[in-house]
């Protein structure tokens, strides 16, 4: 079984973040760099989207989009809960049109890496652009870009309990293609949910761009600044990409 068709199980198995912070942290980018002001925000890939809920929270427009219906129903579940509220739009990150363009978009988890070809960087990256106001930022959490061996993630357990539901996470990624920068992600869930024993597997290809595939699909779409890589906890940008960057770009003006 899917574990990305099982919200409640995928929320929780990734728990660990801290959305608080991390929005703090994307004010103080806004702040810094972007040339229009934030109302509006789109999460690209969303998920469950603790940071939507955070942002929503903090009185930001907020928008989830996600090929996966059974994410969608759940974020906006989560959002009535708590008396906020979240627009949803069902489409493929790598070709999707919006009505209105946002302040500032989001893709967050190394989503990016989901997208294998540069050709399909290039359909992402135009519908991005077109769903983004001139001056607004596109911030891209873990755009993994470094392909040596030493960098590649050691196989991961975790485990995390909330009320009467125990998730143990074994996670991993293999070398499939080292020219063409492909691997294969793994992610095994156990979960204990009221004394009910489930399985959940999921195997999923994931693609490296080098930084030059990647400043290359930027000079294409032409509608991009880059603006650097940063740390993930601070606003100290970096001269090479590092794994858990967040990687920052604005729109142009045309």
């Amino acid at each position: 079984m899917s574990i990305y068709g099982e919200p409640l199980y995928y929320e929780i198995a990734f728990s660990f973040i801290n959305p608080s912070r991390q929005i703090n942290l994307f004010e103080k980018f806004i702040k810094k760099y972007s040339k229009v002001k934030p109302v509006s925000f789109l999460d690209i890939g969303c998920g469950p989207s603790p940071q939507l809920l955070e942002l929503a929270k903090r009185g930001y427009k907020c928008t989830g989009l996600d090929l996966c219906p059974n994410m969608l129903k759940y974020l906006t579940l989560k959002a009535k809960e708590t008396g906020l509220k979240i627009e949803t739009k069902k489409a493929d990150f790598t070709n999707f049109t919006v009505k209105e363009p946002f302040d500032f978009t989001m893709m967050m988890m190394g989503t990016i890496g989901y997208i294998d070809s540069t050709v399909k960087l290039i359909s992402h990256l135009k519908s991005v652009a077109k769903a983004l106001k001139p001056g607004g930022l596109y911030l891209i959490e873990n755009f993994r870009t470094v392909r040596s061996k030493e960098h590649f993630f050691s196989p991961q357990t975790w485990m995390i309990k909330r009320k009467n539901i125990l998730i143990r996470v074994f996670y991993k990624i293999d070398i499939k293609d080292s020219v063409n920068g492909l691997e294969t992600e793994t992610i095994l869930l156990e979960v204990e949910d009221h004394g009910k024993k489930h399985l959940f597997k999921q195997k999923a290809d994931i693609k490296i761009f080098s930084p030059i595939e990647f400043f290359e699909a930027i000079k294409i779409t032409e509608s991009f600044e880059f603006l650097g890589w940063f740390n993930r906890e601070t606003l100290r940008s970096t001269e090479r990409p590092k794994i858990g960057n967040y990687t920052l770009l604005r729109r142009k003006y045309e």
